[in-house]
């Protein structure tokens, strides 16, 4: 994904941070939502230290009981919904702080290997993945593929329709 500088705020502020940065301090308040030049949106989250696990550019993040805290851990850890809160765009390792995407086109979101263009896009059962909707899962869509998923590890680009 290309670095994005943070420009504009609902606030009016300006913040002269690259996106893809992550800290071990808050520097931002969590929650704090910002949209580059094409509309895409992100929230500032910190990944919750208690799950050891590193978030990545393209994985899923799921809501724990605190505000502003994600986890990429869908199975057994701090996670409270099986709803994707976000899409990773950079490195954010555990108990550290930065952004994910949670509306707009995202050029990679980590899959199961079995997702088509135009699939809807569901939290998978493996930490970090989106699988494609099944029947029942309607309330669970955080976007949809955009191609058909491939590389390696398996990815395919995205719009995320917008979770606030």
């Amino acid at each position: 994904m290309t670095r994005l500088a943070v420009t504009g705020w609902p606030q009016g502020l300006h913040l002269g941070a690259q996106l893809e940065d992550s800290h071990t301090a808050a520097q931002y308040t969590l929650g704090l939502l910002a949209s580059d030049q094409k509309g895409n949106v992100f929230r500032y989250v910190q990944n919750i230290l208690a799950d050891s696990i590193a978030v990545a550019d393209g994985t899923c993040v799921y809501f724990t009981a605190t505000d502003g805290v994600v986890t990429p851990d869908f199975t057994g850890g701090s996670g409270v919904s099986s709803k994707v809160a976000g899409v990773g765009i950079g490195a954010i390792a555990a108990g550290s702080y930065g952004w994910v995407q949670v509306s707009g086109y995202h050029d990679a979101v980590l899959t199961d290997g079995g997702v088509a263009a135009n699939d809807a896009l569901v939290g998978h059962t493996v930490d970090g993945e989106a699988d494609t909707m099944a029947a029942g899962e309607e309330h669970l869509v955080f976007g949809f593929a955009m191609a058909t998923d491939s590389g390696s590890p398996e990815s395919a680009p995205a719009q995320l329709t917008g979770i606030l």
